[in-house]
């Protein structure tokens, strides 16, 4: 009876396990010949990726050969990985910026990929596959995306992108706050969650560097990448192209294996993984290839993250000034007295010249509020203009207003450089104000901060006859006598309250 059960069951088990070979089978590449819309398709996306994943404009390559390696910063770094796909044109428009018309540029890319893919569909009749060429694009969108998704997230790891709010900006009206700068100075009051955001980037980046995790890596740099976008538009920070641009290279890395992923938790089939590996005869070639890929490994992540954590660590921070304020004076402060040419002038919300209130940060920054507007930098973040390096065609972005890095390299004062985080994004009626202090005649030097307004230079003798006074007196930005006392307030800011031990402050 067991014999004869044992033979019945024997061809249904082999049946049973030939058809699961063959299932398994199904899944083995194809090295045979591609079909014709293979071909076409994949001609269009070596194009595409090509373009993407390669400076096309004359600046970046001025900018890199022009590094100096005896003075670089991370700064440097982040301009290397940070380069745009090609800018055909630029629409200098809000919805050239912030709208559809933002997308122009990939746009017009993939269409002269349609083009460049049918020429040489037309040229090209002896191929049947492209499995080396399909790898080594594979290679160069890899290891693109993976230094971009590890530059970019280095810059909330180390908070210097979104950092804790200023006292200015904890006195500036909600409403008087562009979209972008709302959404920064939220995330910059959780320095943990800051420091989440930047490791969700730079876990990506380090799966794709190793050949077995890229999938994931890709998967996971599309999710977070295409989320970045949404969130650019959802607050106007003029950055969506480049967040769209990666989640298209993320979605063209794993293109490659959602065959096999789709079998695998659909289809709930059994697969035989498979990756093309060309063969690499010669030693010389083989220790060529790993001496480029450690060194740029090597240079891209702990070198970068290095030179990242200096900055951060040593006050080099790229939207915190360096230059250390008045000692104890950081607070808000209410204006108790303002004489303008020896005449006390009372307080009004509609006085253009009068002090409102003023602030003290922890490094050298004074600020005042006055029914007086400014041109405001608007924090837009438009990287085409810099591309092209356009700087007549400004009137979304100024181009020009964070430049500390190229300051300090002149060895002169970086804080005149670091400007964006307190000036751009906010209406222009608070004003801040750079001072250099000498603490022994007690008089503070002062120049406007805005670069739009960097003629305004004040001289103000200074005393503090307590702790919590400041008395200011000596020559304004119009060249009047002014006199203001200056008193503390004790303000408590519900955003930030009780958030004082788990964050840095600077």
């Amino acid at each position: 009876m067991s014999t004869l059960e044992i033979n019945l069951d024997a061809p249904a088990e082999t049946a049973a396990a030939d058809k699961q070979e063959q299932e398994v089978v199904k899944e083995s590449p194809k090295t045979g010949k591609w079909k014709n819309y293979q071909k076409i398709a994949f001609r269009i996306g070596f194009l595409y990726m090509l373009f993407l994943c390669i400076p096309t404009y004359p600046k970046f390559y001025e900018e890199l050969f022009a590094l100096k390696f005896s003075k670089i910063t991370y700064h440097d770094f982040q301009a290397i990985v940070a380069f745009w796909p090609p800018q055909i044109v630029t629409i200098e428009s809000e919805e050239g910026v912030f709208g559809l018309l933002n997308y122009i540029n990939l746009i017009l890319l993939f269409a002269g990929s349609i083009v460049g893919g049918l020429i040489w569909t037309a040229f090209d009749k002896k191929s049947t596959e492209y499995s080396k060429l399909y790898y080594w694009i594979r290679v160069l969108a890899r290891y693109r995306l993976a230094y971009g998704m590890i530059g970019w997230g280095l810059k909330k790891a180390f908070p210097m992108q979104m950092v804790f709010p200023t006292v200015g900006m904890l006195n500036t009206s909600f409403i008087d706050m562009a979209e972008k700068k709302l959404y920064w100075s939220h995330v910059g009051v959780s320095f943990w969650y800051t420091v989440f955001l930047g490791f969700a980037e730079i876990l990506p980046g380090l799966l794709l560097l190793n050949r077995k995790t890229s999938p994931l890596g890709a998967a996971l740099a599309a999710v977070v990448t295409f989320n970045i976008c949404i969130a650019n538009h959802a607050y106007d920070a003029g950055v969506a192209v480049p967040a769209a641009y990666f989640a298209i290279i993320g979605i063209f890395i794993v293109w490659y294996d959602l065959p096999k992923i789709w079998n695998l938790l659909v289809n709930e089939k059994d697969i035989l993984p498979y990756r093309y590996q060309p063969v690499i005869s010669e030693k010389w070639q083989r220790n060529l290839a790993a001496g480029v890929k450690w060194t740029f490994n090597f240079l891209f992540v702990p070198v970068a993250a290095g030179l990242w954590a200096y900055g951060f660590f040593n006050g080099n921070n790229y939207n915190i000034p360096s230059t250390p304020g008045l000692a104890g004076a950081k607070g808000y402060y209410n204006v108790t007295e303002y004489r303008l040419n020896n005449k006390v002038v009372p307080y009004t919300p509609q006085d253009s010249i009068r002090w409102q209130d003023a602030t003290f940060e922890g490094w050298s920054s004074l600020s005042y509020k006055t029914n007086r507007g400014a041109i405001a930098d608007r924090m837009i973040g438009y990287s085409p203009l810099r591309v092209k390096n356009d700087k007549k065609n400004n009137r979304l972005n100024q181009v020009n207003t964070q430049d500390s890095d190229q300051l300090d390299k002149l060895k002169k004062n970086r804080d005149l450089g670091v400007t964006r985080w307190e000036v751009g994004g906010m209406a222009g009626e608070r004003r801040y104000f750079f001072y250099k202090a000498d603490t022994v005649n007690h008089i503070l030097y002062l120049q406007n901060k805005n670069k739009n307004h960097k003629e305004e230079t004040q001289v103000l003798h200074y005393s503090r006859p307590t702790a919590n006074r400041i008395i200011l007196n000596g020559i304004n930005e119009f060249r009047d006598s002014i006199y203001v006392v200056l008193d503390r307030s004790d303000k408590k800011y519900p955003l930030v309250e009780g958030r004082y031990s788990s964050v840095k402050e600077y």
